[in-house]
């Protein structure tokens, strides 16, 4: 299935586009850019801080995603994430978050331009889970 993606890489650099063969258990997939045409390109999952699923690639630049939580959708933990840049999300972790490259995450703020997240966890300085 194709998916309207956002890729944070380590480094800082930031690629748009689409995937179709994200897996989070296999080392690396492929990115067509968001421009149009263009040679797809080879992402390797450990390269990334995380991937993001957008609704689209613009945003909203005025929009301040909420720092609590309501109700949690899916039966998923309440958490706090810290990226090592310094970064933090609140949302909740899908699932037991048991994959060792990483784990899934839904933004707090139903309202927030991300649909959900896939979050490397070397690319994590800390998770605080909330009760």
């Amino acid at each position: 299935m194709e998916a309207k993606v956002v890729v944070h890489l380590k480094g800082g650099t930031v690629h748009k586009g689409v995937t179709q063969d994200f897996d989070p258990d296999r080392d690396a997939f492929h990115l067509l850019p968001a421009e149009g045409g263009g040679v797809p390109l080879r992402i390797h999952v450990e390269d990334m801080k995380a991937l993001f699923y957008v609704r689209d690639y613009l945003g909203n630049r005025d929009f301040v995603p909420r720092h609590s939580f309501g109700a949690v959708a899916g039966g998923g933990r309440k958490a706090i994430v810290t990226f090592r840049d310094g970064e933090r999300i609140w949302g909740t972790v899908e699932g037991d978050g048991g994959r060792p490259t990483g784990f899934y995450f839904l933004p707090a703020d139903e309202e927030d331009n991300n649909i959900r997240i896939f979050i490397v966890r070397s690319s994590v300085q800390d998770i605080e889970f909330v009760p």
